[in-house]
Formats: C-alpha cells, structure tokens, sequence
C-alpha cells in the first residue's frame, strides 16, 4: 500500500487532521448509540414507533449510513494522507455501497412520509439528492485520474454522509432554548444540517486549492 503523503501536509497538519477525524468519530458514535443502535437491538412496534410500517426502508438506511460513516473516517485519512493503495480502492468501493444503500432507503422512506410532514420529507429527498450527486461525481473524478478532484469532491461527499448526525447533534443543542417548535426545529434541520457543512466546507476546499497552487 502506497503512504506517500501529500505535499505540504506537515506533522501539524497531520496532527490536525486527527484531531479532527477523531471529534467526527465521536459524534458518530454518540448518534449510534442514542440514535441507531435501539432498532437493531429491539426490533418491535414500540421501539420503532412511527417507523415500524417503514421498518425495512429505515433498517437498511441505518445499516448503510453507519456503514459509509464508518468507511468514510478511514478514507478521509488514507486519502488525505496519501495512503492510496489497495485498502483505499475497497473501502472507497465499501463506501459507495453504504451510500447507494442508504440513499436508496432515505427514498423510500421521505416518500412514504405522512403527507402532513412534506417539509420535513422534502428536506431529506434532497438531502439523499446531494450524497448520490457528491459521491457519484467522486467516483467520475477517480475514474478519470483527477485526483485532487476526487479528494474534493469525496470531502463534500462525507460532508452530507455526516448530515444526520449533526442534526440529531445540533437539534439536541437547541431545543433546550425553545426558538421554535420541535416540529418547525425538524424541517429546518432536514434542510440545513446538509446545506449549511456544505457551504461552509466549500470555500476552504477553495483556499486550499489555491495555497497549493
């Protein structure tokens, strides 16, 4: 496997790249088990709720999402680090299954959604909308031998396979404040827990494209 680094990624940088890495594995892990782990350790009625009519669209969405999550913090370090071989190229592939899966499932479920929560569906539709695009415009750029391209485009991509749990992370820190409902609270992060992480990262992808240069 290749570990050549990329060029002026220096001991700090790497150490900062860890710092970060690690605060996203924190929060993944405390949305797994708040969020996630409770449908795979009772599956029933009660614990599913709403969900259990849609149980076997949330399942896989689920599975899928922790599985791109998870693939995603590794690539994240292989990829920026320069370690590019044979374990980049199949856990890229691992990731883009979890995505497809999970994006598949987030379909069906913001479709099947009762009419009254549109907004809300709305929200996610598109939110399944942007990780099929950033993650398939991902894979054309690696396809095509633009690497920088592909490790751009895989930082937006991981951007909005990280949408749900700052949500659920963000919408636990506001509520105590009572802004608005939780309802309301619900269908603005549907829209803005993607949106937002991707505005924001944009503009450093571009001002470290152009230190580079």
């Amino acid at each position: 496997m290749a570990t050549s680094k990329l060029p002026g990624l220096r001991l700090a940088q790497h150490r900062g790249l860890l710092a970060v890495l690690a605060l996203l594995a924190a929060g993944a892990i405390y949305f797994l088990q708040h969020n996630a782990l409770q449908y795979y350790l009772s599956f029933d009625a009660k614990t599913y709720g709403d969900y259990w009519p849609r149980r076997f669209g949330l399942v896989p969405h689920i599975a899928g999402g922790a599985t791109a999550a998870t693939a995603g913090l590794v690539q994240l370090w292989l990829g920026l680090s320069g370690r590019t071989g044979a374990t980049h190229r199949a856990l890229g592939r691992v990731y883009a299954a979890g995505v497809l899966v999970a994006s598949t499932a987030a379909y069906y479920l913001a479709l099947t959604i009762d009419p009254k929560y549109v907004p809300y569906a709305a929200g996610l539709f598109m939110l399944s909308s942007a990780w099929l695009v950033t993650t398939s415009m991902a894979i054309v750029a690696v396809r095509r031998g633009a690497l920088d391209q592909h490790r751009e485009r895989m930082i937006r991509s991981y951007t909005v396979t990280f949408a749900f749990v700052t949500l659920r992370l963000v919408e636990k820190w506001l509520l105590p404040w009572q802004l608005t409902s939780e309802q309301n609270l619900d269908v603005i992060m549907a829209w803005a827990c993607w949106s937002v992480p991707l505005l924001l990262c944009e503009p450093l992808l571009q001002l470290r494209r152009m230190r580079r240069r």
